[in-house]
């Protein structure tokens, strides 16, 4: 028999069902180079100092990385399951993952360098939710931080949410679903069902539902957004698969662009 999981409207509750199984739904994301790679670039820009604020920092993939390059680290996201799974994963820094909408970002301190990866910026549906979620990362940046960030491209809308695939993880399996089509346009929603089959506490199998919606966000907005924050773009890098950046960013060529960001009234110098 199977019992059956509904999705939700809410993210925060599709997220908390999909807790459990999400470290294996993506075991093949390079969170250790790509965060590497990532500090690098924010190092040329000037990155001082290892106060570090992960956000959307889910199961604490991208939290660990951190913590072993040797950041003091505060990680939040918005589904409460996925915060229990990254202080389960990590109980020596269990009092430092907390719930919080990335929209509505609390007053956590001040930090040198903020992350934002997973794509968790295009959850953001509207130009309002990029505003208020570039305001709060202002105010917690350091005079010298640095923002990092990725965001889906349109390739990735065009292609991943637009296909279907299923795979299979310790007994468990993973059907993804694209519900976009490859004719997207540049800020234009897409969304893809995510189907997981696993075994229950009481032996029967249960299939849990979730539906993510995502939004392409064009470089324009993106750039208009952080300035609005009092932030400058200092940087637009290209990803391909295996978290490989490149100087050049391209929506047609890179499954994701990266950003950097600072405060503008920084003076120092930005390597652009």
């Amino acid at each position: 028999m199977m019992a059956v999981i509904a999705p939700s409207d809410a993210p925060s509750v599709d997220y908390d069902c999909l807790a459990p199984f999400y470290d294996e739904f993506t075991t093949g994301y390079a969170h250790d180079p790509w965060v590497a790679a990532i500090e690098k670039r924010a190092s040329l820009i000037g990155l001082e100092g290892t106060r570090a604020l992960d956000i959307a920092c889910g199961t604490g993939k991208s939290t660990l990385p951190l913590i072993a390059r040797g950041y003091s680290v505060i990680g939040c996201d918005i589904s409460a399951e996925m915060i229990r799974e990254a202080r389960r994963k990590l109980p020596d820094h269990a009092d430092s993952f907390f719930v919080a909408d990335m929209r509505e970002l609390p007053a956590f301190g001040e930090f040198d360098l903020v992350l934002c990866l997973d794509d968790g910026v295009n959850y953001l549906l509207n130009d309002t939710e990029l505003d208020d979620m570039f305001a709060g990362v202002a105010r917690l940046l350091s005079p010298k931080g640095v923002l990092a960030f990725d965001v889906n491209s349109l390739l990735t809308y065009r292609t991943s949410f637009a296909e279907t695939f299923v795979t299979e993880t310790q007994g468990r399996f993973f059907a993804w679903r694209g519900e976009a089509t490859a004719g997207i346009q540049p800020g234009e929603l897409a969304s893809a069902a995510v189907e997981v089959f696993a075994e229950g506490e009481s032996g029967l199998w249960e299939r849990h539902l979730m539906r993510t919606v995502q939004r392409h966000h064009p470089r324009q907005a993106i750039v208009a957004a952080l300035g609005a924050a009092g932030l400058s773009c200092c940087a637009t890098l290209g990803q391909h698969r295996g978290a490989v950046l490149e100087d050049a960013a391209d929506e047609s060529r890179h499954i994701k662009l990266v950003y950097f960001a600072r405060r503008k009234d920084w003076s120092g110098k930005i390597e652009r």
